[in-house]
């Protein structure tokens, strides 16, 4: 018996192929969910992933999609409930290369591309999905976000902007689709040993230093502890939790 409850069906998983999405698709496929997940570029990342979850005992399936392609969103979010009959729940756990600076240094370009990766790419997930759960009964959604949205992290802008963004679209379909028996929830992610946040380049007292030291638990988070949280969320475990966002940041955000 695992931690997790799930209905029929299978989760579906925007950006499925990275250090995060890897351990939450694996975490899904041990919980006894199948899994349909996407990638943009790692194909060989999210084939590895896919024969993971068969290994388990698990169906699976993959697709290249580009989240500023919103027919492409909804063609790959049909095809996964096509083959599994049901999508149970969804999660968001991608998102654009974090630039670390002053947000008014950022390139234009830059913040207009990580400002549409992030709300417009969402967006296109909620206008694809929405109408499948509802078409199920109900389900969830789960979006990564960050923990700079509960308190702010200086030159930290270009990530927390958009997130902000994805929050309160998450408090949106909270509020609108609750009574289709719709949860959206966001997990406020923190300084945690995989991810993004490792291909930061910071240099000694930079970022990731100033962050650790305002981590009361002293300590960066453990993937594990990330992944637990997402797919209990996610899961009936959660069935009374919505229109929240839950840092997990080892104290930062309190």
């Amino acid at each position: 018996m695992t931690k997790y409850r799930f209905s029929d069906g299978a989760a579906l998983v925007f950006g499925g192929s990275g250090g995060l999405g890897t351990g939450i698709v694996n975490l899904l496929a041990e919980s006894g969910s199948d899994v349909a997940f996407t990638y943009f570029k790692n194909k060989e990342s999210a084939e590895s992933n896919l024969t993971n979850i068969q290994k388990i005992g698990r169906d699976g399936l993959i697709g290249s999609v580009d989240l500023l392609d919103l027919k492409a969103v909804e063609k790959f979010s049909n095809q996964a409930k096509d083959k599994f009959g049901k999508i149970h729940s969804v999660i968001f756990a991608t998102g654009p290369f974090l630039h670390i600076m002053p947000v008014l240094e950022a390139k234009p370009e830059d913040v207009y591309y990580t400002l549409d990766a992030d709300i417009k790419g969402f967006y296109h997930v909620l206008k694809a999905v929405v109408p499948i759960l509802k078409e199920g009964g109900g389900g969830s959604i789960t979006a990564l976000t960050t923990a700079a949205i509960h308190r702010y992290i200086s030159t930290d802008g270009l990530s927390s902007i958009p997130k902000s963004g994805v929050q309160h679209l998450c408090t949106a379909i909270a509020r609108e689709e609750g009574h289709h028996g719709i949860r959206a929830n966001c997990v406020a992610v923190g300084l945690i040993a995989v991810g993004l946040s490792q291909e930061i380049d910071s240099p000694p007292g930079g970022i990731l230093d100033q962050w650790m030291n305002q981590v009361p638990l002293g300590r960066a988070g453990a993937p594990e502890e990330l992944f637990d949280t997402v797919v209990f969320l996610a899961s009936e475990n959660a069935g009374y939790i919505s229109g929240q966002s839950l840092p997990v940041d080892g104290g930062y955000s309190a």
